[in-house]
């Protein structure tokens, strides 16, 4: 088990982003404060040439998706054959950094670890009250559909250990979106790899707008459907 001591140097993480420049100026120096010697990825959807301190910008042109962005990282990050852990987080300063040595942590039984917002334990701040029950009902859904015994499909706060990314970068993805959360969480169950969660905190964004809005929702449940039938 780590602490603020201990180099994360074996440690990445990846930030899918689009316009997400101010929350990101706050993110970045928290997260190289808890994670000292982590590599730090960006994903920018957003079409901006931003630099950062201490991270590297991938810019892309034009939103493709937030599945999308995260396998792109995964695979920058896998380059670095030091690598064995890599986070995924929003850049929308939603999910603490404080908590990312807990999900390394808890890799050491596990292949992929979720941080849940809905275990004892989880913390909701700021949440509308119609997101938090959205939310709720599309994860039920999605937990009866998939068959995985998670509590928290759709939070984008979590771990995957090296051959679990090698794994998903090998294997063709039908998603794109948010819903792609959900796809990559029921393929590396089924290849047998093990899932924990953990109960975490999540707090409604301060700066900018959600990407998330009821056409990518209703697509995300079309998306559900085609995740279970392929």
């Amino acid at each position: 088990m780590k602490n603020n001591q201990t180099s994360y140097r074996d440690t990445a993480v990846v930030i899918p982003a689009y316009r997400e420049c101010d929350n990101l100026k706050i993110l970045l120096p928290r997260l190289i404060t808890i994670l000292p010697g982590a590599s730090i990825i960006i994903v920018d959807d957003s079409e901006q040439t931003q630099k950062y301190r201490g991270a590297i910008v991938l810019a892309r042109s034009g939103k493709k998706g937030r599945g999308s962005a995260v396998l792109h990282g995964l695979k920058h990050a896998l380059t670095n054959r030091r690598v064995q852990y890599i986070i995924e987080m929003d850049a929308d300063l939603a999910h603490a950094p404080e908590e990312c040595p807990a999900l390394v942590a808890a890799a050491v039984s596990a292949d992929m670890v979720i941080g849940s917002r809905y275990l004892p334990g989880s913390v909701i701040e700021n949440w509308p009250m119609y997101r938090l029950v959205q939310s709720r009902i599309i994860n039920v859904f999605l937990r009866y559909l998939l068959g995985l015994r998670l509590t928290d499909f759709t939070n984008g706060f979590r771990l995957y250990t090296r051959p679990v990314a090698e794994f998903l970068l090998k294997t063709p993805m039908k998603e794109k979106g948010f819903i792609a959360l959900s796809e990559i969480a029921y393929k590396v169950k089924k290849q047998g790899f093990r899932i924990a969660e953990i109960p975490v905190s999540f707090t409604d964004r301060k700066f900018g707008k959600s990407n998330a809005n009821i056409r990518e929702l209703l697509a995300s449940l079309v998306g559900a459907f085609r995740i279970r039938i392929g």
